[in-house]
């Protein structure tokens, strides 16, 4: 594979305002790959080819002129989740109701993208109005894994995380409010960042975040490394003068990090989903290969965290739109009949979708059971901030399995616990591949940390990735 496919975005962006590499160079290599691989995994479902080009052609102008002021990511191809507003072209989010919509403005992050240099080569495939954990919907279809086409990619980001595996894209833009970002990065085996919440705007994001859900909802990158994601974060984070929960706060180095000062925890059973031999595995080897390096590495299950599911549902059901808003268009839904046209195959609703809409209604008819969750929540929440500190990360998994076979994620759907729970404590968490197994498929881990602590996270991962060998691309899609 051509080295432009997997060098990273640092590396990148500092050779072509070195005049070392060309902007030109840089997006044809990454639009070939797209060409090769996306007919098969169907992860880029809005291409921009025409653009990126002239734009790649312009910034060369722009260096033969001079060097002067190039911004971070000058030049660097990259992708954008389908659920983000891009000036022009159509924002579906995998809603059929929406599938000729345009937007006619930019989301905060696509501004701070392009503000940075970045060359967008187009939209990457979501769920349908992002609310599952495997990527399909009517609009687009189905993303496929690059390194086992039978398998799911995650979701709600998982066009990214599969053009990112594949190597399609350099450094893309997620979301996550319960895992979107980190299910497509280990999924695939690439570095994801959830970060704090409240670090990045999530201004011109589809389906719009309201009320008590806003500071679940995180908007961060998907990698190569785990130097990427440090490098891309500070561009796209601060407060934008809309997105009111964002605060102004200093992001530390991760590359300062002294890990022998760092206290590492773990576990690989919440008492709730039961793990997999290979979640299991990574997590413990993740443990073992901080052992020695760190302050301390010891095993600690956070007590409440076995109700780390009804935790996070009892969040999501303070949403205060009707989750059926997201799916309509110029004509309303009658939840009852939809439900009688998917019987008949006559739908244009997905599965997940009108599961999601109706497992809605129950949890407004229970409020007391949802308000005690939240109690525990926030008790949990002071618990595991006082516990890890500032000097203190988890390790635990993101979901029991590695990427499922399609259709088979319902199996393990309880796990998604061991993600949620951690956008309902509003804490920052790194994925980070551990090894692949004898088919080739990764496994991965989540490193979590108390608020504002996105750098000990990060500095966690990328010292895995030095030891385990990070991301490596499929030898073949």
């Amino acid at each position: 594979m051509e080295e432009l496919l997997t060098m990273p975005v640092k590396e990148m962006a500092r050779r072509i305002r070195e005049g070392e590499l060309s902007p030109v160079d840089a997006v044809e290599a990454h639009i070939r790959r797209i060409e090769e691989v996306n007919p098969k995994i169907n992860a880029v479902v809005v291409p921009r080819f025409d653009e990126a080009r002239k734009e790649a052609g312009e910034a060369a102008e722009r260096l033969a002129k001079s060097r002067d002021n190039l911004p971070p990511l000058f030049g660097v191809p990259c992708t954008i989740k389908d659920t983000y507003a891009m000036k022009g072209y159509t924002w579906s989010g995998g809603v059929w109701a929406r599938k000729d919509l345009k937007a006619d403005f930019d989301a905060t992050v696509v501004e701070r993208m392009k503000a940075a240099g970045a060359i967008i080569l187009g939209r990457t495939n979501v769920p349908e109005a992002a609310m599952f954990n495997e990527t399909y919907n009517h609009v687009y279809g189905r993303t496929n894994n690059p390194y086992d086409l039978a398998r799911g990619v995650g979701g709600s980001s998982g066009g990214e995380g599969a053009i990112v595996a594949a190597a399609g894209s350099p450094i893309g833009i997620g979301s996550d409010i319960g895992g979107s970002i980190r299910y497509p990065a280990a999924f695939n085996g690439v570095p994801g960042h959830k970060p704090t919440g409240g670090m990045v705007p999530g201004t011109g994001h589809f389906p719009e975040i309201l009320g008590p859900l806003r500071p679940y909802c995180a908007y961060g990158p998907i990698g190569r490394t785990v130097a990427d994601l440090a490098y891309t974060l500070p561009l796209i984070a601060g407060p934008d003068g809309k997105d009111g929960i964002v605060e102004k706060r200093e992001l530390k180095p991760f590359d300062q990090v002294d890990l022998k000062k760092l206290r590492v925890f773990f576990f690989d059973y919440n008492g709730q989903a039961k793990t997999g031999a290979d979640v299991r595995r990574a997590v413990a080897m993740a443990a073992g290969a901080l052992t020695g390096q760190a302050a301390m590495v010891e095993h600690w299950v956070p007590e409440g965290i076995e109700n780390s599911l009804q935790m996070w549902q009892a969040g999501m059901a303070q949403n205060p739109t009707p989750f059926l808003e997201n799916l309509e268009g110029d004509e309303k839904i009658k939840l009852g009949r939809e439900v009688v046209r998917f019987i008949l195959r006559r739908s244009k609703i997905t599965w997940p979708a009108l599961g999601a809409a109706l497992i809605e209604k129950p949890n407004k008819w229970l409020p007391g059971t949802g308000q005690k969750m939240l109690d525990l929540a926030d008790d949990l929440r002071r618990r595991m901030s006082a516990k890890l500190g500032d000097d203190g990360v988890l390790i635990c998994p993101v979901f029991p399995v590695p990427a499922p076979k399609h259709h088979h994620i319902w199996l393990d759907l309880i796990g998604i616990g061991y993600s949620g729970v951690i956008n309902i404590m509003h804490f920052p968490a790194t994925i980070v591949p551990i090894f692949r197994r004898a088919d080739g498929l990764p496994v991965s881990i989540q490193v979590v940390a108390a608020k504002w602590n996105d750098h000990l996270t990060l500095a966690a991962a990328k010292r895995l990735e030095e030891i385990f060998g990070g991301w490596k691309p499929p030898e073949r899609v």
